[in-house]
């Protein structure tokens, strides 16, 4: 017979005193039956010791556990190898639990020792030396806890609530709606009483006043884990004492949740005290096992720790899930019961995020049943994928389950002689078999044996293309020196990826190395054309001799190795060969094609030097020997040209002579001498299929010489598709009023809408027309319109629009499909090399390598000003496709315009605000050099602020009571100089700074127009100046530097200076032109001693950077560094 049972353990204090892994472990042990017996031996002062014996794994172990009064769990002792309070010594004290139950229901009364109101537990004795000395050891507390510790102590509680409405999302396993569950969580500490009490605690206060019971470490568990809300579903809303834990989606959670114990916080559910135990990492997986009959069911399952859950009661935490939360009890039971809180609270994290997939298994209503004449069909084309998307067990050994070979991507190669026969296929399987596919894009509407995997299939495609960059899989046949690189370069690193299986056919060459030296012999033959020389190479290496146009056309296409007729191969990464790579680069527009003889030009006898100097061995033509003196000389400077006009004028062309084009009887205007030579280049360049850039200077007529070359070429070809302008907004009109006046026979359309605002079709819009005028935000807006369109060719006048390659206007351009392109700019680059490197990737495509290459050959080193050679080659490339004549080279007949910079003293007062703002700036712009590129932002903020206290000091601080000390200079002579009936410009960067020019204007009644970005009627603007409705023109240098003809005007005053010169000349051009009867007189007004006269310096340097590229040999440096910037800030 039993002994009376001992005193009831609070589960909290057992979690607290075994830890809730064991306590879990020790539940299912009690739970099982393994407690054979259970002794509870009173003591004298209300503690006791309770004896049992319990079943283990394998043999049966003796327990003993000290309670002290009141039911406090003390030192524990097992002959387990654990020892301690473990499962063994768990599953006791809740045998121990369940026996005082029963006991107490019999009797009527309650299992947990009663408390009068007000009354605390019984005092604890003197400690005894074996329960002190096992703390100290890091036991578990015996009798002798001081009353804070059995009474304080901070906790996480949780509440499992049902909601109003019924739903079945994240229920699963459920065949049929409820009310879903969720779980809620709030901070509670323990009350003097031993209950979970709130406390004055909240997630809001967990930090504040309310946390002085908490330790630090508790504080910041509790922060950490609000923290963490903040990943939930955006349609979850917490309040401040509760917070949903199934809403959060992070993983995290699981961490935090593991570190409660170490932080001294227990887990414990609302009202009934009950445990709330965290299970070991659970792994979803689905059980096939055979049904009624024949037929199959398919059940998702969820295993913790040998244990599996109990999914019909368990709800998901997460989306699309990472962990799963359920009472534990009888499913029946918990859906019949109101309150979940009855019932221990188990939270299972999983060791991988659920799958969509596997989620939605979850939600099927208990599993899926497979019927027994569709099983054949689940095997061969569902089980698969299945296998792959998640674990499939057999839990009862009903059926066996066939064994899944991944899908692979095959590549067959089939060896023939020198040559590869490639294919790729799709290997899948279909039931116990295995089908191969053609390697092609998944179609939908395609009846395939098997269900492809399309995501799979890109994946593996990607990792191909990732490890072979540059395979083309749509390619059958490699020859040669491809099947080398195929073989040598590809298959080593195609056989790391993934799910990849690789198959030869056929007998595979050696592909041996020849590491001997090779022997190289040139030699020039006459021809039956004038000038031209076939060119003799041959290349021995080992014993095999290579034809030359073999090796020429490898290291053409920047091959690596070439192969003999035996599968043997050669390094081309050789000193000869990388110069004879130079070479062969040099000489690509000689050749007359891959199949055709090589040749080269007596123009090339410096290409010829440079081979003879590489050669063992060289067998000269006598004609060419003889030759090479004379052409050396007359390929020197000077000696070629475009016709005198051209080549004087400081223009760029090729050394071939221009022949002068008949102007076109449809064009009605009168050209200059200088603007038929550029009509005759133009039209050469038409002619050949060559683009070009245009670059004579603002005011020399580039739309009269545009239309032409259009009236040329339809002249010859009137059927002919429309030619496409492309211009900025505000010089549409213009382009469209320049066709009409030069070229009335032509038929021009401009557009000025979108296709859908227009309600017209572009193509609509170009049938019928010999000239569509757009502009660069509408064919933006429209590219595909515009690529779809054929053109005969394309004009971008003011390319510096285009300037950008990183831009969508750029792009767009370059996507247009037409056989010619013409830039008209008068400023073909203004602040770096790359700018005129995009538009002749627009205009002459192939003429300069990529970006990256053109910066290292050209651009670095010509603006680092360190290559002088490189800048003679950059003008030797462009010269053929350039153009550029300034005013001072052509005869214009213009009025001289005389320009001059004016010092402003700034003010006393002025100069104290400048001054004093100078030394914040230059402190925080020299701190940020170090990294210029990151803080180039701030950097040019700084040095706008400065640029604006130049000019006003209200235009940073608008308290600042301080003159504008140029607006007084300006108003000094501006009324003057209307008096005398002169017309001015008044230019300035900043639109604050015209404003204010505009209201001393009105203060002196002197009516004036005005016209920056956000002017919309600009006809109506320009008409009033041009008009002589007012004297005075007030323009935004943005908005008015290009498209206007202002010849009415005499006087340019710019207020501020800018440091790209070719702005400042755009603006001024604007009356400095063709048409200008007066001289012109223009002022820059430069601030003295501020960091205008810096930026006049750099405006220098960028004018010296335009003339070395484009008019002579010197040499300079025109990138911006930082110490650049340091000298802007220098006082």
């Amino acid at each position: 017979m039993h002994s009376p049972p001992g005193p009831f353990v609070d589960s909290s204090r057992l979690v607290a005193a075994a830890g809730p892994a064991v306590y879990q472990r020790g539940q299912e042990y009690n739970r099982s039956g393994r407690v054979r017996s259970v002794q509870w031996s009173p003591g004298a002062d209300g503690t006791g010791r309770l004896t049992a014996e319990v079943e283990g794994s394998g043999a049966v172990y003796s327990v003993s556990v000290r309670l002290g009064a009141g039911g406090v769990p003390g030192p524990a002792w097992c002959s387990c190898p654990a020892g301690g309070f473990c499962k063994h010594a768990v599953a006791a004290v809740l045998r121990n639990n369940f026996e005082t139950a029963v006991l107490a229901h019999r009797a009527g009364g309650s299992a947990a020792p009663a408390l009068r109101p007000g009354q605390d537990r019984e005092a604890p004795g003197a400690p005894d030396w074996k329960d002190a000395l096992s703390r100290i050891l890091g036991g578990a507390p015996g009798p002798g806890l001081p009353e804070a510790e059995e009474t304080g102590g901070a906790g996480l509680e949780f509440d499992l609530r049902r909601e109003p409405f019924r739903h079945v999302h994240g229920r699963p396993g459920s065949g049929r709606p409820a009310a879903p569950w969720h779980v809620y969580v709030r901070p509670v500490r323990r009350g003097r009483r031993g209950q979970w009490i709130k406390g004055g605690l909240d997630w809001e206060r967990v930090t504040g006043d309310a946390s002085a019971s908490l330790t630090p470490a508790q504080v910041d568990w509790f922060d950490e884990l609000r923290a963490l809300s903040a990943t939930r579903s955006p349609y979850v809303v917490h309040d401040r004492h509760w917070i949903r834990l199934d809403s959060y989606a992070s993983p995290l959670l699981w961490g935090i949740l593991a570190r409660a114990e170490d932080a001294g916080i227990s887990l414990v559910g609302r009202e009934h005290g009950l445990p709330v135990t965290v299970d070991e990492p659970g792994r979803f997986s689905v059980d096939v096992v055979r049904g009624a009959g024949e037929a199959l069911q398919l059940r998702p399952t969820v295993d913790s720790g040998g244990r599996r859950v109990a999914l019909a009661t368990a709800r998901i935490i997460g989306d699309p899930g990472h962990g799963l939360f359920h009472p534990d009890g009888d499913p029946q039971a918990v859906a019949d019961t109101e309150d979940l809180n009855v019932f221990p609270l188990r939270l299972v994290p999983l060791a991988t995020r659920l799958t969509r997939e596997q989620r939605r298994f979850l939600d099927t209503a208990g599993g899926l049943t497979i019927p027994e004449n569709e099983v054949d069909e689940f095997f061969d084309r569902y089980f698969p994928r299945l296998r792959r998307s998640m674990d499939i067990g057999n839990g009862d050994g009903s059926i066996e389950l066939p064994q899944v070979a991944d899908p692979e991507l095959v590549l067959v190669l089939e060896h023939q002689d020198l040559t590869i026969r490639v294919r790729w296929e799709w290997e899948y399987q279909r039931g116990r078999d295995r089908v191969r596919l053609p390697f092609r894009p998944l179609d939908p509407l395609a009846d395939e044996p098997v269900d492809r995997e399309s995501s799979w299939e890109t994946a593996v495609a990607a990792a191909v293309q990732h490890r072979a960059p540059g395979i083309d899989l749509r390619r059958s046949t490699y020859v040669a020196g491809d099947a080398l690189v195929l073989v040598r370069e590809w298959l080593p690193e195609l056989e790391k990826v993934q799910d990849l299986r690789i198959e030869h056919t056929g007998t595979r060459p050696a592909y041996r190395e020849i590491s001997a030296p090779p022997t190289i012999t040139v030699s020039t033959a006459a021809t039956e054309r004038r000038d031209w020389f076939d060119l003799g190479v041959t290349v021995k290496v080992g014993e095999f001799y290579i034809p030359f146009a073999d090796v020429f056309r490898a290291l053409d296409l920047g091959q690596d190795v070439m192969l003999t007729p035996d599968g043997s191969w050669f390094a081309l990464d050789r000193p000869e060969f990388d110069r004879l790579r130079e070479l062969i680069a040099e000489a690509r527009s000689l050749q007359d094609g891959p199949e055709g003889p090589l040749r080269i030009h007596r123009h090339q006898a410096g290409l010829w030097q440079d081979l003879e100097d590489l050669a063992t061995d060289t067998d000269q033509a006598e004609a060419w020997r003889t030759g090479v003196r004379a052409l050396l000389d007359l390929a020197a400077p000077g000696r070629g040209g475009t016709g005198d006009a051209a080549g004087d004028a400081g223009g760029t062309s090729g050394d071939a002579p221009v022949a002068a084009a008949a102007v076109p009887a449809t064009l009605h205007a009168e050209l200059r001498p200088y603007q038929r030579d550029g009509y005759s280049w133009l039209a050469f360049l038409w002619d050949h299929g060559l683009g070009g850039i245009l670059a004579d200077d603002m005011g020399l007529g580039k739309t009269v010489q545009a239309i032409a070359l259009i009236c040329h070429a339809l002249e010859r070809d009137p059927g002919l598709p429309p030619f496409l302008v492309v211009a900025p907004t505000s010089v549409v009109p213009n382009w469209v009023t320049e066709i009409h006046r030069f070229a009335p026979s032509l038929v021009v359309a401009g557009v000025t809408d979108t296709q859908a605002k227009a309600g017209t079709e572009l193509a609509r819009t170009a049938a019928g027309a010999h000239v569509v005028v757009t502009s660069y935000t509408l064919l933006r807006l429209d590219e595909a319109a515009y690529r779809g369109t054929t053109w005969a060719g394309v004009l971008l006048d003011e390319a510096q629009f285009v300037k950008n390659p990183r831009t969508k206007a750029h792009r767009a351009v370059k996507e247009i499909d037409a056989p010619f392109k013409l830039a008209i700019t008068g400023t073909p680059l203004e602040n770096s090399l790359t700018e005129l490197w995009a538009l002749l990737t627009l205009t002459a495509p192939g003429l300069f390598p990529s970006r990256r290459k053109f910066s290292e050959s050209y651009q670095r080193p010509i603006e680092r000003g360190e290559d002088a050679e490189a800048l003679a080659r950059l003008r030797r490339r462009v010269k053929p496709l350039m153009l550029r004549r300034t005013k001072e080279s052509v005869d214009l007949d213009l009025p001289p315009k005389l320009e001059q910079t004016i010092e402003v003293e700034l003010s006393p007062a002025h100069r104290r605000i400048y001054d004093t703002r100078l030394q914040r700036e230059r402190q925080k712009v020299l701190g940020l050099l170090r990294d210029l590129d990151r803080n180039r932002f701030t950097i040019f903020q700084s040095l706008t602020t400065l640029r604006l206290l130049s000019l006003d000091a209200s235009l940073v601080d608008p308290e600042a009571d301080v003159s504008s000390s140029k607006l007084d200079l300006l108003f000094e002579h501006l009324p003057e100089i209307v008096a005398e009936g002169h017309r001015p410009l008044v230019f300035s960067q900043f639109t604050s700074f015209l404003k204010k020019a505009a209201a001393r204007l009105d203060e002196l009644r002197i009516p004036y127009a005005y016209l920056d970005g956000s002017t919309t009627d600009r006809a109506r603007v320009l008409e009033r100046f041009t008009s002589g409705e007012v004297p005075v023109f007030l323009v935004s240098l943005k908005a008015g530097g290009f498209g206007l003809n202002l010849t009415q005007a005499d006087y340019c005053f710019l207020l501020d200076p800018w440091w790209n010169p070719a702005t400042e000349e755009q603006a001024v051009d604007r009356t400095h032109r063709i048409g200008q009867q007066k001289k012109v007189m223009v002022y820059r007004l430069v601030a003295k001693d501020t960091i205008e006269e810096k930026v006049m310096e750099l405006k220098e340097r960028k004018a010296r950077l335009f003339a070395a590229v484009l008019d002579d040999d010197r040499m300079f440096s025109g990138a911006l560094t930082a110490e650049d910037i340091r000298g802007l800030l220098e006082p």
